[in-house]
């Protein structure tokens, strides 16, 4: 999905970028960078696509379509 349309998703879900980034206690710049695929957080990123009620490869097609080959790119808060 493009980062837009997740955020719009979950928005339309109930949800803010702010209130996800409370509940896993990390800044609301790290889940922005999250969705722009700018780092990676693989809880995060989960929740998110829970949330959307969404497979994570779906929300994410271009780091979970290949599991096995997947790139991390870890955030820094």
């Amino acid at each position: 999905m493009h980062r837009e349309d997740i955020k719009a998703a979950l928005r339309k879900a109930g949800y803010t970028l702010s209130e996800i980034a409370r509940e896993f206690d990390v800044t609301p710049t790290t889940v922005s960078k999250i969705v722009k695929g700018s780092c990676r957080s693989r809880r995060i990123e989960a929740a998110i696509a829970e949330k959307l009620q969404v497979p994570i490869e779906e929300v994410f097609p271009e780091k979970y379509a290949d599991l096995h080959k997947s790139r991390s790119f870890p955030c820094r808060s």
